[in-house]
């Protein structure tokens, strides 16, 4: 790809990058894709799941396993020190949930999280 047009396409999404408490009643990749707005929206909101650390060890523990539970979640990235409060952990899965990259599963009254397509693109990151 041409130097320009990275430079290009890194202004467009860098300038239309979400705040990350602006989420949007979105649920699925066909709700965003319905607008220019909405398409411009999930992309930001994407990139910015997938390029955080923690969010990015989060994709990586998912992937991993079939599913795993909050509680491991927790467990794993306190050991890894990159959380310490559970209330981070919950805005990270949270803000993961809404870019699509997991999902989130109630079973046996504890809350699961499984891996989507969109978040097997860990499998490509190192």
């Amino acid at each position: 790809m041409d130097y320009s047009v990275k430079v290009f396409l890194n202004r467009y999404f860098l300038s239309s990058m979400p705040d990350e408490f602006d989420f949007k009643d979105y649920k699925s990749l066909e709700e965003y894709a319905e607008t220019l707005e909405g398409s411009k929206y999930f992309h930001g909101l994407y990139l910015r799941a997938v390029n955080h650390p923690i969010r990015r060890q989060i994709l990586h523990l998912v992937n991993e396993r079939e599913k795993v539970s909050k509680v491991e979640l927790f467990h794993e990235l306190q050991n890894e020190n990159l959380v310490n409060e559970l209330s981070i952990l919950e805005y990270n899965l949270d803000f993961l949930v809404k870019a699509l990259c997991i999902e989130k599963v109630n079973q046996n009254s504890e809350i699961y999280y499984v891996i989507t397509q969109l978040g097997k693109v860990i499998e490509y990151l190192k």
